[in-house]
């Protein structure tokens, strides 16, 4: 038998912690759902106060494409392929980022970003032929170099090499990585646990390396004033620090290139009908996505969001394709009645070869999306009708517009395929 003292001592401490435990139920349960920030900052959710955004590779590669076209002019007929190949490498610790930036940037040398090369990224697309050459990226590039060294910038059959390594660079690299490699990881990936000890989850990582070779800076919404600025004046410094951080705070490739095309206007400089707003719609869903991610979400929803940029991105390739078909189409009405017998020397030609290595080097990325929404028969047609060199007035005026009227037929498609409308399709 319990006696009555021992009896009230249990009873009483019963009671208290009763008490105890309603007290502590009245009090509100933190909430670790993340809303979706402004900017592309995510902590980690294994160690805390530490930031789990990491692509540093990406940034390095998306400098050392933009740099490499700078590089081509330096070193064009100059017989010399050292430097060009170097950056290919990334294999010099004290080669000078030629990107420059007022403030001054943190980052002087390419290593000290990331000793990432472009080398190893074409090795991964080196199945991908690109049609009219019957080459892949990596090969084609090489044989570009080689000629552009020897040379000059503009070749015997005016392909702009500078243009054509660069455009295609973009492509095969930072279009196939942001989209084919990473986004197809999604599906699979582990989102529960940190990916080997690090700060974020491989879900995460992958994630965040897309977003990296999009090449957006992680204030792109919020820190610029309109699409100008992300194209022509494309950094900002965010944190006050007095040095523009490249991991950061800089836009680059396809992120300018998207905000070009956002910036389209009619003949007398109206804004258009419709407004795709390339440069908000990926940033949107890229923050959407990674807060999904972070909040654990269902797959579904992620997908959502993975499946926007995809989307999305490739009509910025398409839009910018479209754009060099415009350039090259008005360069070629203005050759002819200027030089009925150029060819691709002709001082008339400058603007004509110019644009279109833009236009095949951009045109080259679409091969590059293995989620892509234009049909496998489709692109085989536009990249046909392409080819692989500008015609010039001297194919005799036939031939000529012949080749003019074939690129219409490419816009056109391009058209269909995404859905533009003509007044976009007509003045990017």
């Amino acid at each position: 038998m319990i006696n009555k003292s021992k009896l009230l001592y249990i009873l009483s401490f019963m009671v208290a912690m009763f008490i105890g435990c309603e007290d502590t139920n009245d009090d509100p349960v933190a909430d670790s759902t993340l809303e979706t920030p402004t900017s592309y900052v995510f902590e980690s959710r294994f160690n805390e106060g530490e930031s789990s955004v990491s692509y540093s590779g990406q940034v390095v590669r998306n400098l050392l494409i933009n740099d490499i076209k700078t590089q081509c002019g330096t070193d064009a007929g100059s017989g010399d392929a050292t430097t060009l190949l170097s950056m290919m490498a990334n294999d010099d610790a004290s080669r000078t980022i030629l990107t420059t930036t007022s403030p001054a940037s943190m980052q002087t040398t390419y290593q000290s970003i990331s000793s990432s090369h472009l080398n190893d990224r074409l090795s991964a697309v080196s199945d991908y032929v690109i049609t009219g050459y019957d080459h892949n990226a990596g090969d084609l590039i090489s044989s570009w170099v080689t000629d552009l060294v020897a040379n000059g910038k503009t070749n015997a059959d005016g392909l702009r090499l500078d243009q054509l390594i660069q455009k295609t660079l973009w492509g095969a690299v930072s279009y196939w990585q942001g989209t084919s490699k990473y986004m197809s990881k999604i599906p699979t990936d582990d989102n529960a646990v940190s990916d080997d000890g690090d700060a974020y989850t491989a879900m995460e990582h992958h994630w965040d390396e897309s977003f990296g070779y999009f090449g957006a800076a992680r204030d792109y919404n919020t820190g610029y004033t309109d699409d100008t600025d992300r194209k022509s004046d494309p950094y900002n410094d965010s944190n006050g620090d007095g040095s523009i951080d490249f991991k950061e705070e800089y836009n680059i490739g396809w992120a300018v290139t998207a905000a070009k095309r956002d910036l389209v206007t009619d003949a007398d400089g109206n804004a258009l009908s419709v407004d795709y707003d390339f440069t908000k719609t990926i940033m949107d869903a890229y923050l959407e996505g990674r807060t999904l991610i972070y909040n654990q979400a269902p797959l579904e929803e992620i997908l959502v969001q993975r499946d926007i940029i995809l989307e999305t991105w490739e009509k910025v390739v398409a839009a910018v394709t479209i754009h060099y078909i415009n350039d090259v189409g008005a360069d070629m009405i203005a050759l002819y009645p200027a030089d009925s017998t150029a060819g691709p020397s002709s001082e008339l030609s400058a603007d004509l070869n110019n644009h279109w290595g833009e236009m095949r080097g951009y045109a080259n990325g679409l091969l590059y999306n293995d989620f892509k929404k234009i049909s496998g028969a489709d692109l085989e047609q536009v990249l046909f009708l392409m080819g692989t060199a500008p015609v010039y007035p001297v194919a005799g005026y036939g031939a000529f517009y012949g080749y003019h009227g074939g690129l219409i037929t490419a816009r056109n498609t391009l058209r269909d395929a995404y859905g533009f409308d003509d007044e976009h399709t007509s003045n990017w």
